[in-house]
């Protein structure tokens, strides 16, 4: 178990549901995405992903489909579950956040992780899914690389194949799925994984190397990257969201550093104890899937109990906060860790190699 790694999950999940607080704080905000930075949560998901596959499959002789059996047990039942009762909610004519019409083909293809178009844009119902999109495909790339047993082969065949990947998008090749799974936010798993490799190679640091000090600087460096490029981009007048190959180079390069100092922390013998982002931790898969539908909560609640005005926007924060965390920890304690055990079980009954480490899956 990779301590820190967890505590920088739970701190990830938080800062994804900042940017989307962002659209309901707009009475006190300069510009209603003024916290687009926190959108920066997903990359270092994507960094961290691809640093656990890299790491929990070294050494194993785990073959393509039980690979992706396992991460298929970790990532469909709990996405499956929102994203149905998301739809169930539609059809009592409630219409949670996002979903202005309901269609089969778009339960199906959310079910399916299949990118698709709606409402102007690409999203599945559980709008936050599109991110989900681009882990399933990760993980089917990163199994056909399980067949190389020589890690050093299997890192450059990820960069190989994922840099020829997003070079081949500037080809101007009609269709959604080519666009989509061409973009260069996809290197940000190759960063993780090339993360994973060092790791693997590298033993702990030297007793006389500052380890506070470089991860600090680390961290330091992360943060600026992700305000700085804001800044940068509102003082152009660009989008806040960093987009195309300006997100991994400067979102996913701060991800990294952020990985990559609590790595070294950790590796240092510096574990930081919080037994709370610990659990959040744990729970961020499920907070991550939920935050939205109970910030749209949130709101519905407190403009019936509040005048529009700063106090609405505080209400909206500690209730949608609140509820995320406690139902969150709800869904993961007593919906999603017992239903994946039941599958894994299941599953070890059969002949094969055992189950993925669980250290810190993404």
């Amino acid at each position: 178990m990779i301590y820190n790694l967890q505590i920088l999950r739970a701190l990830a999940a938080y800062s994804v549901f900042l940017t989307h607080f962002g659209l309901y704080a707009g009475p006190i905000l300069p510009r209603p995405d003024a916290m687009a930075f926190g959108a920066a949560g997903v990359d270092v998901f994507f960094v961290l992903s691809g640093f656990i596959m890299f790491v929990s499959t070294a050494g194993r002789s785990e073959t393509p489909g039980s690979f992706l059996l396992r991460r298929a047990i970790r990532v469909v039942p709990l996405y499956w579950l929102v994203t149905l009762g998301l739809a169930l909610i539609a059809l009592a004519g409630l219409k949670p956040i996002g979903i202005v019409e309901l269609r089969p083909d778009y339960v199906v293809q959310s079910l399916l992780f299949l990118p698709f178009s709606r409402g102007g844009y690409v999203e599945p119902l559980n709008s936050v899914g599109w991110t989900l999109n681009y882990e399933m495909f990760f993980y089917a790339g990163f199994a056909a690389l399980l067949l190389v047993s020589d890690l050093r082969a299997r890192m450059i065949g990820l960069a190989a194949a994922f840099g020829a990947l997003v070079l081949l998008g500037l080809a101007p090749v009609p269709g959604l799925y080519w666009a989509y799974y061409t973009k260069p936010i996809v290197l940000e798993f190759v960063a993780g994984a090339a993360l994973g490799y060092a790791y693997l190679r590298c033993g702990a640091p030297s007793p006389g190397f500052p380890v506070r000090r470089a991860a600090v600087g680390a961290l330091a460096v992360a943060g600026a990257l992700i305000l700085g490029g804001q800044a940068v981009a509102g003082a152009l007048g660009a989008d806040l969201e960093m987009t195309g190959f300006l997100r991994p180079l400067v979102w996913g390069s701060a991800a990294a550093l952020a990985v990559g100092a609590l790595l070294l922390l950790e590796r240092g013998g510096i574990v930081l104890r919080s037994r709370w982002l610990f659990s959040q931790g744990n729970a961020s898969y499920a907070f991550y899937l939920i935050h939205n539908l109970m910030l749209h909560a949130g709101a519905k609640v407190a403009a019936v109990l509040v005048v529009p005005g700063p106090l609405r926007v505080v209400l909206v924060f500690v209730l949608a906060f609140s509820a995320s965390v406690l139902l969150g920890e709800w869904l993961f304690r007593c919906v999603e860790r017992p239903i994946g055990a039941a599958l894994r079980r299941l599953c070890d009954r059969s002949p094969g190699p055992g189950p993925l480490p669980g250290a810190v899956p993404s």
